[in-house]
């Protein structure tokens, strides 16, 4: 059996999207499903637009969330140590090899020099736009006697190498998401193969690459696509196995349409701010997979690795649902021992604080921001709130300050009913009874006084968590509010 290889090959042009991640994710998840290899290669050939930058984002990203190549460069802050041997895996690296392969199609009659200006171009586009025909090269260069052309090229007259497609016939391929797809050659153009700077387009560097590095399943999104014959043809052309290809949905918005800031795409690397990386990878694997079960928490990439495959990848295009992340998120959250949460939100707490302020943020946060919202009151030093705040509804300030200094001097006397919240609101509540008060009266300022806020956690959980002392002390701020 054919060793599966796979390889994730981004441009360099800005900072890695959701989507580049994704396809990264289902790259890496069928490689290591079937034993394979997963390949970085970065596909820089068009100079104009590669980013500073870019490739470290790239890697950082990937490493990040886990997908860390087998194969090509891995580490952001030595970006020229790749490990592997089929590299180099950066495109530029690898000019030479595209040349020979361009003059192998030369030779054959499979290519051919084309020397048509950029005004010409321009203005058979312009025609074709005005007559309402399809856009494509008229093959006028193709047309030119061998010597002519030849003697053109040594001339150093500028030229481009284009690949002379068959015009009769049809293409037909087996694609392992979309099943049998064809193409008619007929309505198929002469694409550029070499451009005039000597670099290779995507499609010349791109199928030399993946035949050199052995490639078996080209896994990729669905706007490659329509790029399909003319990779196969060039595969032919060279007398090469063809690999198997996957086109996977596109990402959309809410309405359908292809995702966009407006939606609240952002780069990859990003969405670490807000969410844990495995509650993200999680998420990305059901952007056009599911499993064909009622499960949807994935807690690993490991167990992702088990229930993957190719043949539960969908067709249709996948919508970015946020709230189904936030969802997830949540569930991910969960799944995490609170040190680990603390940590994944940025918090420096000790283990004992951790163990006793991230259960209080649990329920009432799906983001990472707002784990530590969520628990602001109880890491805080001082609060600040409004004095009216402390008031009951049809309560007084008088009699409110006369509760919480009650309160506060019976707490004082509690030993061990602070070992934990269920002993504490058990004391608490027999004693609001004995003191003929309402739980309104006593918990309502408890409440405000512990957290300065109106909504909160379960004000005896608060309690325990804060501790006797800074309980205590907190109630005390809040009698100080209270001036009568």
């Amino acid at each position: 059996m054919t060793p599966v290889r796979v390889r994730f090959a981004p441009s360099p042009t800005g900072r890695l999207h959701i989507g580049g991640l994704r396809t990264a994710l289902f790259n890496y998840l069928y490689a290591k499903t079937h034993k394979g290899t997963f390949v970085l290669r970065i596909e820089d050939t068009d100079q104009k637009r590669t980013v500073d930058g870019a490739v470290a984002d790239i890697v950082r990203t990937l490493n990040a969330y886990g997908l860390v190549p087998d194969e090509g460069a891995y580490k952001p802050e030595e970006l020229s140590l790749e490990h592997g041997s089929a590299g180099p895996y950066t495109q530029s690296k690898r000019r030479p090899m595209y040349q020979a392969a361009a003059n192998t199609l030369l030779e054959q009659g499979s290519a051919y020099p084309c020397f048509c200006t950029a005004e010409r171009l321009q203005q058979l586009r312009a025609s074709q736009e005005n007559q309402h025909l399809p856009p494509g090269y008229d093959g006028v260069c193709r047309a030119l006697p061998t010597a002519t052309a030849k003697q053109r090229m040594n001339q150093g007259e500028p030229h481009v190498i284009r690949f002379a497609m068959p015009k009769e016939g049809t293409i037909t391929v087996e694609d392992l998401v979309r099943g049998k797809v064809q193409f008619a050659r007929t309505t198929l153009e002469d694409s550029v193969l070499l451009k005039t700077d000597g670099y290779p387009t995507y499609h010349l560097a791109n199928v030399v690459d993946d035949h050199a590095m052995k490639i078996s399943h080209v896994i990729r999104a669905e706007e490659w696509l329509p790029s399909l014959p003319l990779h196969v043809q060039l595969y032919q052309a060279f007398g090469w196995e063809v690999p198997a290809f996957a086109h996977i949905p596109l990402i959309l918005g809410p309405g359908r349409k292809k995702l966009s800031k407006r939606d609240g795409a952002m780069p990859a690397a990003d969405y670490l701010k807000e969410y844990l990386p495995s509650a993200m990878i999680n998420f990305i694997a059901f952007l056009g997979w599911n499993p064909k079960t009622e499960q949807e928490f994935y807690p690993s990439l490991e167990t992702l690795v088990q229930d993957f495959n190719l043949s539960n990848i969908h067709k249709a295009g996948a919508i970015f649902d946020t709230e189904k992340l936030k969802h997830l998120n949540r569930l991910h959250m969960r799944a995490l021992t609170p040190v680990a949460l603390a940590h994944h939100a940025g918090l420096a707490l000790s283990e004992a604080e951790a163990e006793r302020y991230i259960p209080l943020a649990i329920d009432r946060a799906t983001t990472l921001p707002e784990v530590a919202a969520a628990i602001h009151f109880l890491v805080a030093d001082a609060l600040t709130y409004d004095t009216a705040t402390l008031i009951p509804n049809k309560g007084e300030a008088q009699a409110t300050k006369n509760i919480l200094q009650s309160l506060q001097a019976f707490w004082q006397t509690l030993e061990n009913e602070w070992g934990n919240a269920e002993t504490l609101k058990t004391a608490t509540l027999a004693w609001i009874v004995k003191q003929e008060l309402t739980n309104l009266n006593v918990l309502w300022p408890a409440r405000v006084a512990l957290t300065g806020q109106r909504h909160s956690p379960d004000v005896f959980d608060v309690a325990i968590a804060l501790g006797k002392v800074r309980t205590v002390k907190r109630l005390e701020q809040g009698i100080s509010k209270l001036k009568t």
